[in-house]
């Protein structure tokens, strides 16, 4: 299965004109309370800029493309008095949780929803776990591997960043991030002795945030990916579904996910066809012999033009639904699974094509945010730079998601036939008003006057009526409506 993110784009409106979002997003990011959560954390400054100055001020150089040392050179545009030093100190400020800020603006950004009534059902919302690739220039960041990009299928130096979305029926969004590096063989992240020598190095307390992120380094993205599950539902943020691709699925994956609030989250993913056994019955198959086994008394979708048939079975210890999938004249089979096994397959099919969603999020931040662009030696900086960019991004989505979705789509809907039948009798009345000034002028008769007996019920008003009628243009066809000439 694939998907072509070419024509989505969900910020493209919002950042034409940047003037405009300059000003809404002062108004949302108040709406937010950061300083009550820095405040509530112990992440204020005791001295110098107030952070949530800092933070508005990076989102705001963020959404017009400026780095800090170029808004420096424009000397800001007159609107901050700071040096930007104080900007750099602020993104390698290793006592600073940024994981905590994005979490807490993510069930911010959701209690805004539900107190404006926008809120969508629970049944369509769901985690969305994936990864993608940051690429860097140099060798002398703290922490750089290679590591492999699947888009360039070569091997580049960089970063994994590992996102934890949310879509919340109608919004995708990020609330948790980390990043990851690849070790490669003998440990050496596939770099030479004098690369890694090169690299950036920085003491770290293990009382701070930062010695924390630091180590996740080289953590496994599964474990992780379950940690920021745990702390998002933890948090409050409590949804039916986790959406992930063949490359987090597995056993101990589908296990320990069950477990997250008593079962309170379903899996479903992507199976790699390989060689991992699932129980069926006394015995256990592989991907390829349940195809040789049921390919053949495949079902027909008429709704996606596919051929498609499910198997229930054991994934370890946990009960699953594989579901086989072959699209058009495709000779390979997709398998999905999911441990909701009385899911019917067109519901696991639409649900699991949520999960493109966060590629749409990931290329929206590198085209205009400048997702992975950062290049500092510090890596507190680029946990700093990509959770900013998140902030950023969950930012604009709220005023697109107010500003057209709910104001031009929404409330539009809602008002559209009561508008138009509202338009329509003005419309009527403004023929009826002209009719009678051309006849006052040709007659010589008194519009008030006339218009009184019309309201009256007075006999006059028939005969008027009938002249309307023979004015008017001829009745339409059967089936279709009558249009009304206002010229």
């Amino acid at each position: 299965m694939s998907a072509n993110i070419q024509p989505f784009s969900e910020l493209s409106n919002a950042l034409s004109v940047k003037s405009e979002t300059n000003e809404t997003i002062f108004s949302l990011f108040s709406k937010f309370a950061l300083g009550r959560v820095l405040a509530k954390h112990a992440l204020a400054k005791r001295r110098g800029v107030d952070m949530v100055q800092l933070l508005l001020s990076l989102i705001l150089f963020r959404i017009n493309q400026k780095t800090v040392g170029a808004m420096h050179k424009e000397r800001f545009h007159n609107l901050i008095k700071t040096g930007k030093n104080c900007y750099y100190r602020f993104l390698n400020r290793p006592e600073m949780n940024w994981r905590v800020v994005l979490l807490s603006m993510a069930c911010r950004f959701r209690a805004i929803v539900r107190k404006n009534g926008a809120e969508e059902p629970l049944d369509n919302q769901c985690y969305i776990v994936d990864d993608t690739t940051e690429t860097k220039t140099g060798f002398c960041i703290e922490g750089l591997s290679r590591v492999f990009d699947h888009v360039r299928h070569a091997f580049v130096p960089g970063f994994k960043l590992l996102v934890l979305a949310i879509f919340d029926g109608r919004s995708t969004y990020a609330c948790d991030l980390s990043l990851h590096r690849e070790r490669g063989r003998g440990g050496k992240c596939g770099l030479s002795r004098r690369q890694r020598q090169m690299q950036f190095r920085k003491k770290r307390d293990k009382g701070n945030p930062d010695h924390e992120r630091f180590n996740e380094l080289d953590a496994k993205k599964t474990d992780t990916a379950l940690g920021m599950i745990r702390r998002a539902w933890r948090k409050g943020i409590r949804l039916p579904y986790a959406l992930m691709d063949s490359w987090f699925v597995s056993e101990s994956m589908v296990a320990a996910l069950r477990k997250i609030g008593k079962g309170g989250i379903h899996l479903i993913g992507r199976v790699k066809a390989g060689n991992q056994k699932y129980s069926v019955g006394k015995r256990k198959y592989n991907v390829h012999e349940l195809i040789a086994l049921h390919g053949r008394k495949a079902s027909q979708c008429r709704k996606y033009r596919c051929l498609h048939f499910e198997q229930r079975a054991m994934m370890g210890e946990t009960y699953v639904k594989l579901v086989f999938i072959r699209v058009g004249r495709n000779a390979t089979w997709d398998v999905l699974v999911t441990t909701d096994t009385h899911m019917k397959f067109i519901r696991a099919f639409e649900l699991y094509q949520i999960r493109w969603n966060v590629e749409v999020l990931f290329k929206e931040c590198r085209q205009y945010l400048g997702l992975g662009g950062y290049q500092g030696t510090d890596f507190d900086a680029h946990i700093a730079d990509n959770t900013l960019c998140m902030m950023t991004h969950m930012l604009l989505t709220l005023r697109k998601r107010f500003c057209e979705y709910e104001t031009m789509g929404e409330l539009f809907r809602k008002e559209r036939e009561p508008l138009l039948m509202l338009t329509l009798w003005k419309r009527v009345l403004s023929l009826m008003e002209n009719l009678l000034a051309a006849l006052a002028e040709h007659l010589a008769i008194d519009v008030c006057e006339t218009m009184g007996r019309l309201v009256s019920g007075h006999t006059d008003a028939e005969r008027l009526m009938s002249l309307v009628g023979l004015l008017s243009p001829a009745p339409a066809e059967p089936g279709c409506r009558a249009a009304v000439n206002i010229h």
